[in-house]
């Protein structure tokens, strides 16, 4: 008798237990020296169980210790009594699916490449101090059971590159980031190689260019913002305002509000775990598919992103958005790849203003999404005069209100491009952005 069928017997209405094994190589460089060359190695299982409406769940490292665990998380369910928890299930299913590096962390030589995008900075200008670089991989293998005869074996690798360079002249110093990740190993690396070493020569000249650069007064302006800061803008301030756990809890401001209007007309919004970019997955950490979810169509609030308990609770489709850091972690509602999709505006005619302002990637912030608020920061800001960009500024902050900001995006670019990124909610977790550069009318900058 296997667990699975063990928990049925014992009383529950439904178990899965997810073996989950992460490996994640780590190469950490400073001012061309390695700091870190080493692997971690997450592996166990994490067993849940539904009593009479109550969860259990707990971890071993161990299978042989499961038994154990299943006795103690069928007491633990009982115990509690809650009788509310809900669960949307899904039909029976055998998967086997693979996404491997074809050139694997483990068995490549990195330090050629590493030393060609190092050098690709140094050689454009004597003001750097420090320029940091750390190299991930991560190997994912999962397979989960359910008591619905859910079979999902999958693996997934994914590699990314963050690069900081920081400048500095008197007791100025600033810092350009970035960050460059796909599906599958080296390779992804060194077919971007060219693109990757164009850009950190890029991070250094507009480093070099910030620590001279002025600060912005505060002031409400019209703005164009970076692919990355779209993407900010959109994951932070909407994605996980539309993560149903949030909603069914009354923290999200979206709360209600399926069927309104929360965005100008040209805003439409998607979140799609299958397409091959960073956060790339077929099934998430419950077994349950992932679905291309529209967000937002034409300013209108369509969906939200559901675990199996959100997608009972408010009667809605599985969407598969639950995963988990590491085995020992409970799955959370979370985003996959956030997409905005491009419409008709060339870069020019988004830059098609007399006076405004270009906002550069982003350099972190923080959303309330309970209240609607947020506050980004940028790492520079560029003058836009009669439709040319001018003039560089130091790094500023965007603030405002969700929905009222949406409601003022008043073009959106026809380019859109992917960006690797990386989210906490409790547990970090790799995510995807394919979006383009957005027009947005008289927002607050803070300089």
């Amino acid at each position: 008798m296997n667990i699975i069928e063990e928990a049925v017997q014992k009383g529950a209405q439904y178990a899965d237990v997810r073996h989950d094994v992460k490996r994640v190589y780590t190469l950490a460089r400073e001012s061309r020296r390695t700091v870190n060359d080493g692997v971690r190695i997450d592996a166990g299982f994490c067993l849940r169980v539904l009593v009479d409406g109550s969860w259990g769940a707990g971890i071993a490292t161990r299978e042989e210790s499961l038994p154990t665990l299943l006795s103690n998380s069928i007491k633990s369910a009982r115990a509690l009594k809650t009788n509310t928890a809900q669960l949307k299930e899904a039909p029976g299913e055998t998967v086997k699916w693979e996404k491997k590096a074809e050139r694997r962390f483990a068995d490549e030589d990195k330090l050629d490449f590493i030393e060609s995008v190092e050098a690709s900075a140094y050689d454009q200008t004597d003001l750097i101090t420090s320029m940091t670089l750390v190299l991930n991989a991560d190997e994912r293998w999962l397979h989960i059971s359910t008591t619905e005869e859910r079979e999902i074996e999958t693996r997934v690798d994914k590699i990314s590159l963050r690069v900081v360079v920081t400048c500095k002249e008197g007791n100025s110093i600033e810092s350009r980031v970035k960050i460059w990740g796909g599906i599958g190993g080296m390779e992804y690396l060194l077919d971007h190689e060219d693109t990757i070493k164009e850009e950190t020569a890029q991070l250094a000249r507009e480093a070099a260019i910030l620590v001279k650069a002025n600060h912005l007064p505060s002031t409400p302006a019209d703005c164009v913002l970076s692919h990355a800061l779209t993407g900010t803008l959109f994951h932070e301030a909407f994605g996980h305002a539309v993560e149903a756990d949030a909603v069914i809890s009354r923290r999200s401001v979206l709360t209600g509000k399926l069927g309104e209007k929360v965005a100008a007309e040209c805003v439409t919004m998607v979140d799609d775990p299958t397409i091959p970019i960073f956060g790339h997955y077929l099934y998430d950490h419950e077994g349950v598919k992932a679905e291309r979810t529209t967000i937002v169509e034409k300013g209108i609030l369509k969906s939200f992103l559901h675990s199996r308990e959100t997608a009972a609770v408010l009667d809605a489709p599985l969407t598969g958005h639950c995963k988990a850091e590491f085995y020992s972690n409970m799955p959370l509602v979370r985003q996959g790849n956030t997409l905005v999709l491009p419409q008709d505006y060339e870069t020019e005619e988004l830059l098609d203003m007399k006076h405004g302002l270009f906002l550069g990637d982003s350099s972190g912030g923080q959303a309330n999404i309970a209240n609607g608020t947020f506050t980004f920061g940028t790492q520079y800001a560029r003058e836009i005069k009669n439709g040319e960009l001018g003039a560089y500024f130091r790094g500023c902050s965007l603030t405002g209100n969700i929905t009222e900001t949406m409601k003022k995006v008043d073009a959106v670019g026809n380019k859109a491009e992917s960006i690797a990124a990386v989210c906490g909610k409790g547990q970090m977790d790799l995510q995807g952005w394919h979006v383009p550069m957005i027009r947005v009318r008289e927002v607050m900058i803070s300089g």
